[in-house]
This record gives structure tokens, sequence and C-alpha cells, in this order.
């Protein structure tokens, strides 16, 4: 499959839940899919665990369609106080697809590990499939994880990242402690290089690897974001001992919009800062001195014509690396494409902890 294809806003297994602006947290598609994944796992430093889960992704491959989003009628407080039911600390459970373990590597050997978290709607499932996600473990050699988030009222899975994104049923689900959970393990297995453990996440994905940077900036190598936002500046972050973060972010992005504001620009939702902002305001957490100075233009995306996307960064941080990378022309689904999957990944891939 092109990877070209998701730029197509019917191709919502990346997007947050519809394609189209709307004021409503719930919005939801016409266009959709459904695929189901139970499989088998064994992912445990110490012990073995049979994992079963079941995946339901949110996708179209015409090259164009429509989404409408209705408003859903408010939440009953007794609907409310049953969806709280959820464990806050139940562990992450990820099927055998959704995990890609490299193969023959020679005693002592140990390798990086790269976590991919889906959008609202989409799943792990869907993310190794269309980014062909054990192919590239196997080329670089690399353990992939793409774990599911909670499935809210409407079957969609996501990550409770913050006030801003999406846990809009309000489940008590504290993402952050089941992550740490999941990355913990596999930092301690001896063929996992605990110096090389890097994040990736679009869209609602990219608000939790953000999220997750902030908690975490003590034992992630490197994170990249697409399409998501910071945590707002009052949050408290753990102190990185040596932190590279990546935003990548479309001008043109109506669902998370790069100047800040709210997702789908609903009223009912938390403010997140734009990208720009976030940026600055990593650059703060992370000791970064003096102002932004840009790096070479990139190509992205081979639908926008040149080299469309401008990078910013800090010449000298104390705790780590930040950098912007805005593409001009871009939609919510900048970063999802082949091109920029390789530079992200080379991104990641340059640091060590």
């Amino acid at each position: 499959m092109k990877f070209g294809i998701l730029a197509t806003c019917a191709f919502a297994w990346f997007a947050l839940s519809a394609c189209d602006r709307t004021t409503a947290p719930s919005a939801v598609t016409h266009a959709t899919a459904t695929a189901t994944a139970t499989a088998t796992a064994t992912a445990s430093v110490t012990a073995t665990a049979s994992v079963t889960a079941t995946a339901t992704a949110t996708a179209s491959v015409t090259a164009t369609a429509t989404a409408t989003a209705p408003r859903e009628a408010p939440v009953p407080a007794n609907s409310v106080a049953e969806q709280a039911t959820t464990s806050t600390s139940a562990p992450l459970s990820i099927p055998a697809a959704q995990i890609y373990q490299p193969v023959g590597l020679k005693p002592g050997e140990r390798r990086p590990l790269l976590i991919f978290l889906h959008g609202l709607g989409a799943s792990g499932k869907v993310a190794f499939d269309v980014l062909h996600l054990a192919a590239f473990g196997a080329r670089e050699r690399v353990f992939v994880l793409a774990p599911d988030g909670q499935a809210d009222r409407q079957k969609r899975q996501f990550w409770n990242a913050g006030a801003a994104c999406c846990n809009f049923d309000h489940q008590q689900v504290d993402d952050v402690l089941r992550l740490t959970q999941l990355i913990d393990t596999w930092r301690a297995r001896p063929d996992v290089d605990s110096t090389r453990i890097y994040l990736m996440g679009h869209s609602n994905g990219g608000f939790m690897t953000e999220r997750l940077a902030c908690a975490l900036g003590d034992r992630l190598t490197a994170a990249a974001s697409l399409s998501g936002a910071a945590p707002p500046v009052e949050q408290a972050c753990t102190r990185a001992k040596s932190l590279a973060l990546l935003e990548v972010h479309g001008d043109a992005d109506e669902i998370v919009r790069y100047a800040g504001g709210s997702v789908f620009d609903s009223p009912d939702l938390a403010r997140f800062p734009g990208a720009e902002q976030g940026f600055r305001d990593w650059g703060k957490r992370l000791g970064c001195s003096g102002s932004a100075v840009p790096g070479p233009d990139r190509d992205l995306d081979s639908r926008l014509p040149g080299a469309e996307t401008r990078t910013l960064g800090y010449a000298s941080c104390t705790s780590g690396s930040v950098e912007l990378w805005t593409v001009h022309g871009g939609n919510h689904y900048v970063g999802t494409g082949q091109q920029a999957f390789e530079a992200i990944w080379q991104f990641l891939s340059a640091h060590h902890s």
C-alpha cells in the first residue's frame, strides 16, 4: 500500500476520530471498516504471559470521502459513573501481531526499542500493517511495540493524555502508569538496549508521546510527536538526563491546530499550546539557551511542492535537545508517509542516552 494514501481525509485510522472539524468530542465518521486481531504473545522479563486483544480501527481506502460529526446527547451521570470502573493500573496486553522481536541476536547483544502509539479510533494492528512495522523492525533489527489504548463508549481506542485529549468519557484510566509499566518491563530485558528507548505517536498518540516524555524523561532516549501537542506549561515534568524531543506538525492541521486551541475546536475540551509555544516550553524544560536557530529544510511530503518543511532547534541544551518540524500546507496526517517516517526514525535513532 502506498503511504501517500494516508493524506486523504478518509484514512481515519491515524485520525483522532473524524476527518473534518467538529465541536463534538465524540465525532464519528461515515466511512468505517473493522479489523479484528486476536493473538497470543510472550512479552515478559521473567515470566510467560498469554495476551489476547481485539483491535478495532476506522479506515477507508477511497481517494475522496466526506465525514460528518453529529453532536451526541450528553452522557447521563450514571453512565459516566459506569465508565469510571476502569482500573487505573490494569497492565497493557499487546497481541502478537503488534510486536516485532529481532531474530538471530548474538549472546549479550542488545537492540533498540521503538514504541508506536496510535491515534483515537485507530489501533496498533492497523499501524503495524500500514506502516509495515514488522519489516521495518527486521531491517533495522529493532524491537517494535504498538499497544492499544482503552476503548471508549463508541469502542474507539484512545490514550488518556490529559485534559486536552482524548478521554472524552472521563474514564479513570491512567495511561501514564500503564505505559510506564510496559516501558519498564521491556527496558529490563537483557536483549533490549535501555540507552535506546524510542517513542513515536500520531495525533492522540502524539499527545500521549509528549505526556510520557514529560513523565519519563529520565528513561526515554528520544520521542517524536506527530500532529500532537505538548503538555501545558504548568505540567511538572521529571528532569531529563538527555532527552531528544521532536514535534512534527502541519500548519494547515484543522483537527489539532498548529496555533493551538482545543481538539476539533470544541469548547468542551481543555486547550493545548500551539506547536511553536510547545517547542519553546520544551526548550525551557530541557535547559536550552539562546534563540532557536533554523536547520535545513526537509521534504517530508511528496504531495507538497519542494522542501516544504521548516526545521527549528536550539544550539545548546543541558538536558537533551528539541526540534520543531513545520510542514507548510501539511494537514493532520503529516509524518505518516514513508519518507517522513524514515526521516523521523533517523532523528530518533541518532540519539543514545
